[in-house]
């Protein structure tokens, strides 16, 4: 009888740690943090990249300024709509993290246009239709095209291309994560579903740290 009960021990002693361990990374997000973007500086420390203030116009003949975004978790990316492979692939996968945070308060989503010759008001209303974006969750922008390409290049630093033509156009396929500071915390590729999912998780991370700083 005890020779079994010291096996019972043995047997509780090894699952119990691993049945845990199962549980834990199962979850939402295993508790992971995220990187804050940056430029480090001699002494190690990173100074983050903060977006700027900023202002243009949405589908609906809006302004939309950095104030809109204010202590909220957001995704940003650039686009142009007669773009005709890239851009319809990264808004549909966009659109799928989106909604999933339809209802959350916190998320909100921008895209901002990088042919604004074409891609007036109208136009942008039309195409945030095609991915059922509603306001104030998702803003299609459009505005003065040197201020778009600065903030691309300046301040998102995602990827661009130089050439003639449409190829002139900052084209990335990244999507940007940006924390309630204004800071970046990720890059995803929007053709790739497996990083689309990191996306996700790295706007539940986002959310989970913010409640725990609420709570402190």
């Amino acid at each position: 009888m005890g020779n079994n009960k010291g096996k019972l021990f043995l047997v509780l002693l090894i699952v119990v740690p691993v049945v845990w361990v199962l549980i834990w990374k199962s979850g939402k997000h295993s508790y992971q943090t995220l990187p804050v973007f940056g430029e480090v500086e001699m002494t190690g420390d990173t100074v983050p990249f903060e977006i700027p203030p900023f202002s243009f116009v949405n589908q609906n003949g809006e302004t939309v300024t950095e104030k809109n975004f204010e202590g909220k978790i957001y995704v940003a990316n650039f686009f142009f709509a007669t773009c005709p492979d890239i851009c319809p692939a990264m808004n549909k996968n966009l659109a799928l993290v989106y909604d999933k945070f339809k209802n959350n308060p916190n998320v909100l989503f921008i895209s901002h246009t990088v042919h604004p010759e074409h891609d007036s008001v109208p136009v942008l209303a039309e195409y945030a239709r095609n991915f059922d974006a509603k306001l104030p969750k998702w803003h299609f922008v459009t505005g003065d095209k040197m201020d778009i390409y600065q903030l691309a290049e300046n301040d998102y630093r995602v990827t661009t291309t130089k050439g003639s033509g449409p190829e002139d156009f900052i084209h990335s396929e990244k999507l940007v994560l940006i924390d309630q500071n204004k800071h970046i915390r990720g890059y995803y590729e929007s053709r790739d579903y497996q990083d689309v999912q990191k996306l996700m998780d790295g706007i539940k991370v986002l959310l989970a740290d913010s409640r725990k700083k609420n709570i402190k």
